[in-house]
Order: C-alpha cells, then structure tokens, then sequence
C-alpha cells in the first residue's frame, strides 16, 4: 500500500519533467535527443527540464476605480435679470421765482469785412467765420458769362464691317476693298495638289456714326489701338503708340470722357 502511494505521487512529477540526451560524436557533431539515450560511442549529456508553459500566463483583470465622492454638484439654474426699465423723461427745471427763464439762442456768425479788399473789383479774401454754402460766388471777369463756350464736336467716324465679321471704326469717307479668297483645286480635283491661290476684291460695308454717338465710338477705337499693344498685334507697334497718343488728344479737345 505505501509503495502504490509513493508511486502515485512520483507519478505527476515524471510526466511533467522532459529529459534531453546531448550526444556529442568522435567528429564532434552534437546530437540533441528527447527521451532517448545516446548511442554507444558517443558522449551523453542528461539534461532533465520542467514541462513549457502551453500559453503565456494571462495577467490579472483590472480593476475599475470607484467614482470619486468629492464631485461637485450641478450648477444651479439662475433666472435670468430682468430689463433694464426705460429712464424717465427729465422735464427742464423751472428757474426759482423771481430768476429769468433761459432759452438757448442760436449761434450766428457775422463778418465785418475785415481783410477784404473793396477798392478792387473781383478780388477778396474769404472769410473764415462764413460757411462756405452761404459764400457768394466770385464774379468770373475774364470770360463772358451771357455766352457758354460749347466743346467742338469730335470727327466723323465710319462703323464698317468687313467679309469676315469683323468690326472697326475708320475715318476714310470710302469705304476700304479687300481681297476675299476663293477656293481653288488643282490637279485631279485635289485642293493642296498645285491648286493655286485666288481671291476676289470685295468692299467693306460702312456707316456714318451718329453725331450722339461718336464720343463711343472714339473712345472703343482707342480701346481698339490699346489692345493691340497689349496682346501684341500690332505690326508697327511704334506707329500704334502714335496713334494712341492723336486718338487721346482728339477725345480731350472734344470734351469727350
């Protein structure tokens, strides 16, 4: 009965522990074995182990912390203030009995003439303490005030229209010609295989612009001129700077703005 009961204890500790053979040969060639001997020849190394954990021990489950106590309360809802209730009309103070009643008077400003030159007509210096609106307008001696001087109207301008569409303002009383190509085909029908070139001579179709009118269309040829500096199309850019400058001086002397 002992023995059966000191085999049953010794039991679980040998099937938990591995025992390993390093065999080591006459070459030197190491040999590891689990549970069997070295062969005859060789040099045996015992080694005995625990048995390996299956899986890495799990760690211990946190723990959640109680909620504090020393939380604060809610803030309490206030009612909100009230409007501020509308001021009252203050009514003038009556003066004490026998003081004169005041009443404010208003401010008028007088000059006396001070610096003003009578003994020459049209000349004068203006006064400071008079508002400029109620000043009288300084009498213009140099020119005629019954007849106004009227801004010469400017040139008469041609709108014209070529074949292509397109839309220009000319001074010339005769419409320009043109040369509006033909289509042409060559040899067999073909129109790149020596076709030639042919055109015909056109005239472009204009009109008189309107004498309330011509202040508009100066000024869209001189935008015309101007843009063809800027995105370079002119082919005499020099020449173009000159005509900007004759087409600026026609608009000034016409009153045109």
């Amino acid at each position: 009965m002992a023995a059966w009961l000191a085999a049953a204890l010794l039991a679980p500790a040998a099937h938990a522990q591995t025992v390993l053979y390093r065999c080591t040969d006459a070459d030197g060639n190491l040999t590891i074995q689990n549970g069997t001997p070295c062969p005859p020849g060789t040099q045996e190394r015992k080694q005995v182990v625990g048995e390996l954990p299956s899986a890495p021990p799990q760690p211990p489950p946190r723990r959640s912390l109680p909620e504090p106590e020393w939380q604060l309360p809610p803030p309490e809802s206030r009612p909100a203030p009230p409007p501020p209730a509308p001021a009252a009309a203050v009514e003038p103070a009556l003066p004490a009995p026998g003081q004169p009643l005041l009443r404010p008077v208003p401010l008028t400003v007088e000059s006396d003439d001070i610096g003003s030159i009578k003994d020459a007509p049209g000349f004068g210096l203006l006064d400071s303490g008079t508002p400029s609106a109620e000043r009288e307008p300084v009498a213009d001696t140099d020119t005629d005030t019954d007849t106004a001087i009227e801004a010469p109207t400017p040139p008469p301008l041609q709108a014209c229209r070529s074949w292509d569409n397109d839309l220009y303002y000319s001074e010339a009383e005769e419409p320009p010609t043109r040369c509006m190509p033909l289509r042409t085909t060559g040899i067999g029908g073909q129109a790149g295989f020596g076709a030639g070139s042919a055109c015909e001579v056109v005239t472009d179709t204009c009109a008189a612009v309107p004498a309330e009118q011509l202040c508009e269309a100066w000024l869209r040829r001189l935008r015309d001129e101007q843009a063809k500096l800027v995105f370079a199309r002119s082919d005499d850019p020099a020449a173009t700077r000159v005509e900007i400058a004759r087409i600026e001086g026609v608009l000034k002397d016409s009153g045109c703005h």
